[in-house]
């Protein structure tokens, strides 16, 4: 709670610092416009930057040398979902799914057809919100809090992992993720599937960063459809093969088996 209590009191000087503008002249609209830039960037890097871990800790990589996680956020989509599974499992290759509990409800079958196939299912949160950082701390747990019992209804299990709408970090996040004992999982390799519109661009992103033990972040939902990732991802797959990489799940299946209800 401690860095919690001091991010608050940041924030609170940052805006505070406005009040040097008065009286007015160069010298104070100088110094007051540094001090707020600055306390407004190390904001911004505390809550965005995705393998920061002053707010909360994060795991980037996994355990094993040789070794590769591929992560898919925000689904399960009805249609791209069913569609990446199948691929997986033509490729003999298992996967962690950030599902978002809302869709997870709707399409409950999915997300039980991931889990029996071998994959991880993790908590995306409820419903996504855009602003995470800026939750009220009873909206904060609720959304955790919903994502982890949605999952447990599903699968019959209790997942220990977490990741938030687009990495980013909350003043609270950490306290909140102790209370649900999960862990977050943020990546090594940002796929960039979400503004890539050429798949050789895609998989060249990808091939051209990834090295051992990276977790990389793709998504099985996006706004304009996941062709571009679908006609990327089998070579991406075969290319990281023929490198002598394994592929493992972000996190241990048996622990999230450990307490079910």
């Amino acid at each position: 709670m401690a860095r919690s209590a001091l991010f608050i009191l940041l924030f609170f000087a940052t805006n505070a610092s406005l009040s040097l503008l008065y009286p007015f002249s160069f010298s104070h609209i100088l110094l007051a416009i540094s001090l707020y830039a600055l306390g407004t960037g190390v904001m911004l890097y505390l809550l965005f930057n995705p393998r920061n871990q002053w707010l909360v800790t994060n795991r980037s990589q996994v355990e094993q040398e040789g070794c590769v996680a591929l992560t898919f956020d925000d689904g399960p989509d009805p249609v791209d979902t069913p569609r990446l599974l199948d691929l997986l499992r033509e490729k003999n290759v298992k996967a962690t799914f950030f599902v978002v509990g809302q869709r997870a409800e709707r399409h409950p079958e999915i997300v039980r057809r991931a889990w029996e196939e071998g994959h991880l299912i993790a908590n995306h949160t409820w419903s996504h919100p855009p602003l995470f950082c800026f939750l009220l701390p009873r909206r904060l747990r609720a959304e955790i809090e919903r994502g982890t019992e949605c999952i447990n209804r599903i699968c019959g299990v209790r997942t220990r992992y977490f990741r938030s709408p687009v990495g980013l970090r909350h003043p609270l996040l950490r306290s909140a993720l102790e209370r649900e004992g999960l862990e977050f999982i943020s990546w090594r390799i940002r796929s960039c599937d979400t503004i890539i519109k050429k798949s050789d661009s895609l998989a060249r992103h990808i091939l051209n960063h990834v090295a051992s033990r990276d977790i990389i972040l793709m998504h099985d939902r996006l706004p304009n459809g996941t062709h571009v990732l679908f006609e990327a991802l089998p070579g991406v797959i075969d290319e990281l093969k023929r490198r002598g990489f394994k592929f493992v799940l972000a996190g241990d299946r048996e622990t999230a088996c450990g307490d079910t209800e």
